[in-house]
This record gives structure tokens, C-alpha cells and sequence, in this order.
């Protein structure tokens, strides 16, 4: 059927290299599909069967008019663990929007983190913005600027804008310099002022001032564990610390749930606040929105941070490497510990790292591969729950990458590590974590 699809294609599309260089036209896979449905879905699936973006592209453009076929889902979630480059990144996209899932947005944002093709990853990049904003695509197009590749580069300046709600090309700004120059700090601090463009997203009142409500001041993604905020009751503005430990403010609900809102007091003084009135009456549902808003936002910014965290690299991310997040002072045993395997990050859903526990079981394997052992790979807690891999005496290790949406499968693949290699690697990488404690 591959072949079928692709004289299909070059039918309907025309030259292969008009259609890279330009895009398929759809409006063409439009008529066709009038002119002969059946014909036009067998082949498209065909097209879907051999990892064609281009069919992925024209079932996005059936279904955007309502005449995909009722398991188009099913069938790109099918492909989905399989894809790469951008097919994986036209899979995401359409499935985003045939069934507005966010999850799928990460799918994209891995193919502009890896290590794939640069044309890929610039595909990458000009799709972020035309789906929803997540804190995962957000990191991605602020990791994009710090890409080798120049016109990675570009277009992931560009992605930060569009995520950011600005429709100027990065080329027309002043800090364009700065992106194409070859001094990787030039990079960072141009990244860093984009990536301050949504400091202030989740900036702003929450609740009625009245009554109860929390004001948050601007996000600080190169020091997230403080943040300024100031919370009003009837009326007044309670005097007390100016940045709050950000941890203990998202929490600030957890002990509240009465409906009398009893122990509110208690957790606001506990953060350091002073002079609370001595009676306030709290409507139950408006002071729950108001705690939940404060949650939600500042859930936001934890995980853009903890994304963007790359106070220091151990190991080579293509390879085996821990990608480690600056210290949090206040609450020192935990720590973002992200673990890169064959090119990806392979703990893509939970990267913080209980300290004391995780670095044990580092130096512990560790030491079995120093040993001639071969331990479960990557068997460290619950931050690598979503891993499963096994290592073999000559360093190749097989691993399955869990995946948390419904209907697609894991992704399998097989990197060859050294094992001394390894070793190396968690050895340095538990040192890092326990000499700041």
C-alpha cells in the first residue's frame, strides 16, 4: 500500500519537491476526497501506515470539515509512539485538535528538545504556537534558543512570541543579534528576557479584596522558589513577608477545607502574615475559586520552572545525562532531577527528585556496575517510575518509556551506553545532589 499512497500523492499533491518546499495543498485533497471518498480514506490511511506527514496532514484537513473517518483518532494514536520527527510532530498536532487534549502538546515539544534532524526541530518550533500554552511547550522554545543550530534558534524565538501572544518575527527586534551571534551566553540572556514575557501570565488579584483574596506579584523563572504576594482580608492588606516561599503559598489551601474557613488563619499566619481581623466572614465557594485560582496559577510557573531548569548538565544528553535544577534553600530535599536517555527526557512527567532517597539509590547502582553487575536500569523511585529499562553486561540498554494518554502505547527503543559510562554518571550526578544539603 506504500507505494499506492505515494503515486496517490504525487497525483493529488504533485512534485515531492514543490510539496516540501511549499505544502501539500489540501484544498486539492478536498476535491479529490469529493470526487472519491472511499478511495481517498484507504489511501490516506495508507499514507498514516507508512509515516507520510502529509497524510496525517490531509486527515487534520477531512476532519476539520467533518469527513474523517469516526477512528481518525484512534488510527494517528496508533502511529503516535512509533513517530518521529515531522510526523510526530503533525500526529500531535492534529490529535490536539481533534480531541483537545493538551497532553499531545508534548509530543511536539520533544521533537524541538531531542536531538533529531534541525529541520525537524525548526518544524517544531513553528507549530508550538498555534497550540495550546503549556508549561512543557513553554520550556521548549526556551530551550530552543539555546540549540546549536542557528535557525533552531530563530524559529524558537519566534515560538516564544506566538506562545507570549506577540506576532513580531524575532528578526525585527533589537535582541536579534544576539541569537545569531556564536557565544552561547548571548543565547541564554536573549532566551531568559523572551522567557520573561510570561512573568507576568499569571501575575494579578485573586478573589475579591472585600472579602479574601491573594495578589501575586511577577513569576521569577531564574529564582522560582520565592515570590512576592499579598493577600487581603476585608479589606485590608495583611502586613507580612514581601516574597513568600513559593511551595508553602501554593499550599495554602491543603488545611482549609472546612466551610467556615477555620484554619485559614492559622495557615496565613504560619506563612508570617500578622494583625488578621479578628472575625471575617468567608463565603465558602468564592474563598474555595479563590484558593484553587491561586493554585492553578502558581502550579503554572513551578513547571515552567522546574522545565527550564538547567543549572547544570552531567553527562551527555544525547547519551545518558541528569539535567540539574538550582537548589531550593527552604526545602533542600527536593531537588528538578531530569533524566535524559538516547536524545529525550525519559522522566517527562515527574522530575523532582526526593534527594536523600534518590541519591542512595544513584550511588548504589553505581557501585553494582562498578561491581560487573547488572542492576534494573534506572530502578531509582518514583521520579523514574515511568521508565522501564534493562541494562546488559556489554552497556546496552533496552528501554520502554511509559506513556499517561489514553489509547497510545509506550515507546520502545535501545541505546549503547559504556558502563563505565554510567557509573560515571550517577556517581557525579549524586555527589552534585548531596553536596547541597
Amino acid at each position: 500500500m506504500g507505494d499506492a499512497w505515494h503515486e496517490f500523492r504525487r497525483e493529488v499533491f504533485g512534485d515531492p519537491y514543490l510539496v516540501w518546499h511549499e505544502g501539500a495543498d489540501v484544498d486539492a485533497l478536498i476535491a479529490e476526497h469529493e470526487r472519491g471518498p472511499e478511495r481517498t480514506e484507504r489511501m490516506v490511511r495508507a499514507g498514516v501506515a507508512v509515516h507520510d506527514h502529509v497524510a496525517v496532514e490531509s486527515l487534520g484537513a477531512l476532519a476539520r470539515l467533518g469527513r474523517a473517518p469516526s477512528d481518525a483518532a484512534a488510527l494517528l494514536r496508533s502511529v503516535l509512539p512509533s513517530a518521529h520527527g515531522v510526523f510526530r510532530v503533525r500526529t500531535a498536532q492534529v490529535l490536539c485538535e481533534v480531541t483537545g487534549v493538551d497532553e499531545y502538546v508534548s509530543e511536539v515539544a520533544a521533537v524541538l528538545e531531542g536531538f533529531g534532524h534541525w529541520g525537524d526541530r525548526i518544524d517544531a518550533a513553528m507549530a508550538l504556537p498555534s497550540l495550546p500554552i503549556t508549561p512543557r511547550s513553554v520550556a521548549a522554545a526556551h530551550r530552543g534558543m539555546l540549540d546549536e543550530e542557528s535557525l533552531v534558534r530563530h524559529h524558537s524565538a519566534n515560538a516564544l512570541l506566538g506562545l507570549a501572544g506577540k506576532k513580531a518575527d524575532i528578526a525585527n527586534r533589537s535582541g536579534f543579534a544576539r541569537i545569531t551571534s556564536e557565544d552561547p551566553a548571548k543565547w541564554r540572556a536573549a532566551a531568559d528576557e523572551l522567557l520573561g514575557a510570561f512573568a507576568v501570565r499569571t501575575a494579578g488579584v485573586r478573589g475579591d479584596r472585600e472579602s479574601f483574596a491573594v495578589e501575586l506579584g511577577a513569576a521569577d523563572y531564574s529564582a522560582p522558589h520565592r515570590r512576592a504576594a499579598r493577600v487581603y482580608l476585608a479589606g485590608t492588606r495583611l502586613p507580612g513577608a514581601d516574597r513568600l516561599h513559593v511551595s508553602a503559598l501554593r499550599n495554602i489551601g491543603a488545611h482549609t477545607t472546612h466551610p467556615d474557613y477555620q484554619n485559614l488563619r492559622a495557615a496565613l499566619e504560619h506563612l508570617g502574615f500578622a494583625d488578621l481581623p479578628e472575625s471575617v466572614p468567608l463565603q465558602e465557594n468564592a474563598t474555595a475559586a479563590t484558593l484553587d485560582a491561586v493554585t492553578t496559577a502558581l502550579d503554572f510557573d513551578i513547571d515552567v520552572s522546574r522545565w527550564c531548569a538547567t543549572d547544570l548538565v552531567i553527562g551527555d544528553r544525547s547519551r545518558l545525562a541528569f539535567e540539574i535544577g538550582p537548589a531550593d534553600p527552604d526545602a533542600p530535599q527536593l531537588r528538578t532531577c531530569t533524566l535524559w536517555l538516547d536524545g529525550a527526557i525519559a522522566t517527562p512527567f515527574d522530575n523532582t527528585a526526593y534527594v536523600p532517597q534518590f541519591a542512595n539509590s544513584l550511588r548504589l547502582d553505581a557501585a553494582r556496575y562498578r561491581a560487573g553487575q547488572s542492576p534494573d536500569f534506572a530502578h531509582w523511585g518514583p521520579t523514574t517510575d515511568d521508565l522501564a529499562a534493562q541494562s546488559h553486561p556489554d552497556g546496552t540498554v533496552r528501554y520502554r518509556l511509559r506513556s499517561r494518554i489514553d489509547g497510545v502505547g509506550d515507546r520502545e527503543g535501545v541505546v549503547r551506553l559504556r558502563v563505565d559510562e554510567i557509573a560515571d554518571v550517577l556517581e557525579k550526578t549524586a555527589d552534585v545532589l548531596t553536596a547541597a544539603r
